[in-house]
């Protein structure tokens, strides 16, 4: 796809993702709520994809000579903005599903953590003219985005609500975040042209 149209892509893949979720089946015990679980859910699954392209392309730049890192850093900004919208998207959903944010969830303090992390090392690298340190930031940031979200424990949010749901809502599940993964891609793709 030409530079010119990526702008169209970009916002077709996310009318075609809202339409999704809009026609998504709902369940029994979430209702309507779950329409938002769907979009939580992809964007951080999505956010989780392009954090590890930040540290996959970290650690190729480790072994390269140039020190053009526009592509770590569309990649990187890309990752915060899914990574805020899926927190944000989180709070909404909790605030329907269980009356209230629970500020004591490790899941919700791990991801304000990754959004504060995230943004503070996308600052100091982009301040930066060391291509070791960008490399070495980039590549601390996604196992650090990976070690929290793993370590962190639960309380009220499921291990993976989709994974005990009936077959539809999986696969609308999966399609939604295949639509805001390509989404991504080509917002990443439309940055570094």
């Amino acid at each position: 796809m030409n530079s010119k149209k990526l702008p169209a892509g970009i916002i077709l893949s996310l009318l075609i993702g809202i339409l999704l979720i809009w026609l998504s089946p709902e369940d029994k015990e979430l209702g309507s709520v779950l329409k938002l679980v769907y979009l939580h859910g992809a964007l951080i699954n999505s956010g989780l994809f392009l954090f590890t392209g930040v540290g996959l392309v970290s650690l190729i730049s480790l072994f390269r000579k140039s020190s053009d890192f526009s592509l770590l850093f569309a990649i990187e900004k890309m990752a915060i903005v899914f990574w805020v919208a899926a927190t944000v998207a989180g709070n909404i959903t909790s605030q329907l599903a269980w009356g209230g944010i629970i500020w004591g969830e490790p899941r919700l303090q791990a991801t304000i953590l990754i959004s504060l992390i995230s943004i503070s090392i996308y600052f100091i690298s982009s301040a930066s003219e060391n291509p070791k340190m960008i490399s070495f930031l980039g590549t601390g940031l996604a196992l650090s985005v990976w070690v929290l979200m793993i370590r962190a424990g639960r309380i009220m949010h499921p291990d993976n609500p989709f994974s005990v749901s009936e077959s539809s809502i999986r696969l609308f599940f999966v399609v939604i975040t295949l639509v805001f993964l390509i989404a991504s891609i080509l917002t990443v793709r439309w940055i570094t042209k």
